[in-house]
């Protein structure tokens, strides 16, 4: 299994909510991402955050379910046993603010299968894993595990394919110097 390197994205003139790759090619059988990021959302609001994948910036309902479990260093987090009829796909935790306040970057990897869409009901189908540490108060470690679907099909399978990736901030900005990249595998 091996790695190509497609292209790289990151917030690094300015703060951002989406990060956007786009002129996916259609010459692998799944699709890495992987990358680091804070975001600009409040303190208060935890570790709780998400940034959403959304496939071919498509915003309609009914295309995306998903499920989500989380811990940190001392208990189970709210965990989501399942999401449907979404208008997103949740990927990744945040840790949010910037590193010189304790809350260090979240890094991410995201594997995505069947992105040209070609099955029986055309879904493509993702799993992804997200990390994110502080040193605010106390030490803080957070650890997050998602997986769904996103059916890529109007009428025929095969459609559709992944063209563009857009990684959504779920509160607030992507802060400058995050970065991620995109990878096909073979």
């Amino acid at each position: 299994m091996a790695l190509t390197f497609i292209a790289e994205i990151s917030a690094n003139d300015t703060d951002t909510e989406n990060l956007v790759f786009t002129g996916i090619p259609q010459t692998y059988t799944s699709l890495r991402i992987m990358g680091i990021g804070n975001t600009s959302y409040a303190l208060s609001q935890g570790f709780n955050g998400v940034f959403a994948l959304q496939f071919n910036e498509d915003t309609a309902a009914l295309k995306n379910a998903y499920m989500r479990q989380a811990t940190n260093n001392s208990s189970v987090l709210s965990n989501n046993p399942g999401t449907f009829n979404a208008s997103y796909g949740e990927c990744g935790s945040m840790s949010g603010t910037t590193p010189d306040s304790g809350y260090y970057p979240a890094t991410y990897i995201i594997d995505i299968y069947n992105y040209l869409g070609d099955s029986t009901y055309g879904n493509v189908q993702y799993f992804s894993r997200s990390v994110s540490a502080t040193s605010h108060s106390s030490f803080y470690g957070h650890t997050a595990y998602f997986a769904g679907t996103y059916k890529n099909q109007s009428s025929a399978p095969g459609d559709t394919p992944i063209t563009s990736l857009q990684l959504k901030s779920g509160f607030g900005n992507w802060l400058r110097y995050s970065k991620f990249s995109l990878y096909g595998r073979d």
